[in-house]
């Protein structure tokens, strides 16, 4: 994957990624952050060339991708999935949808 690809997701908007494309990007891209969701895999913070993604997986194992504005919104980003899961331990009934939009509507 070359970061003009990735300039083609919409920002916030999940994007599927078979097996060979998700090895693709992560050749390609720098991780900066890679966080154990505990639940669905790691979650990645990457930047590939001047374009920021975040990669999560679904509860079906499926790579997810998405483009986010910054570096700042991608911490945000991250922040706001651990928090969920930490609270799903806890009993909260709430669950991550890798494939809705960021942000989430209301939040």
């Amino acid at each position: 994957m070359t970061p003009d690809e990735a300039r083609t997701f919409q920002p916030g908007r999940a994007r599927v990624l078979s097996a060979g494309e998700l090895g693709e990007l992560l050749a390609a891209a720098e991780t900066w952050r890679e966080e154990d969701s505990s639940v669905q895999g790691p979650i990645r913070l990457l930047r590939l060339g001047d374009v920021v993604l975040a990669q999560e997986h679904d509860p079906h194992g499926t790579a997810v991708v998405r483009r986010l504005d910054d570096r700042a919104a991608a911490e945000r980003f991250l922040a706001a999935r651990l928090a969920t899961y930490d609270r799903m331990w806890d009993g909260c009934g709430c669950r991550v949808d890798p494939h809705l939009p960021w942000p989430e509507p209301g939040g």
